[in-house]
């Protein structure tokens, strides 16, 4: 007989439950992680560990009944996300034994200007098979910050490890949160 080996993947589900992401913002990354997690219980059983995070200035793990139903609070610093989510693999060792994955959620409002976060992005890349983040915004606003400081530490070119999918928080249809999320695991 022949031994069939495959890995295990930890997948971070970070979310941001900060007080602007009320509405449609919420509905939308809570449909697009509860799609992905879904798949992953499916398609992977047994082989997917799945963690969740979410932050307003300040992150937490969080069962997943409460990933799913935390309601919106607070200011918003995603790097406190990033933080938690580093301190989990490095505590536990989980790049050593695991295929890491992490899906956030974010309408891209943030108290940090990329000083904190860009290099905890860059960390996390050093650890991850794939970093997938929706920003799911006002169409009328500019780029948030968050979309302003990925692109300056030029994470948008590192399609290999990270994606990013830019929404309209206006009428987000099941098909727009699908082709989103299609955007975010693709292998192209």
């Amino acid at each position: 007989r022949e031994r069939v080996w495959k890995s295990q993947a930890v997948v971070f589900f970070l979310r941001d439950y900060s007080g602007s992401m009320i509405g449609e913002r919420t509905k939308a990354v809570v449909a697009q992680h509860l799609m992905i997690y879904s798949w992953l219980l499916v398609q992977f059983e047994k082989l997917v560990i799945p963690r969740f995070i979410v932050h307003d200035t300040q992150a937490k793990e969080v069962s997943a009944k409460d990933y799913f139903v935390k309601n919106a609070r607070g200011g918003t610093l995603i790097p406190s996300g990033y933080k938690k989510i580093i301190e989990i693999i490095e505590s536990e060792n989980l790049a050593k034994n695991y295929n890491l994955y992490i899906f956030q959620g974010t309408d891209g409002e943030d108290f940090d200007d990329g000083e904190v976060a860009i290099p905890a992005i860059e960390k996390i890349l050093g650890y991850v098979n794939r970093m997938g983040v929706t920003v799911i915004r006002n169409p009328v606003s500019e780029e948030s910050i968050f979309e302003t400081y990925v692109k300056e530490g030029g994470f948008p070119e590192r399609k290999d490890l990270f994606r990013m999918h830019v929404l309209s928080d206006r009428d987000i249809s099941e098909e727009e949160n699908e082709n989103s999320v299609r955007k975010l695991v693709s292998q192209d």
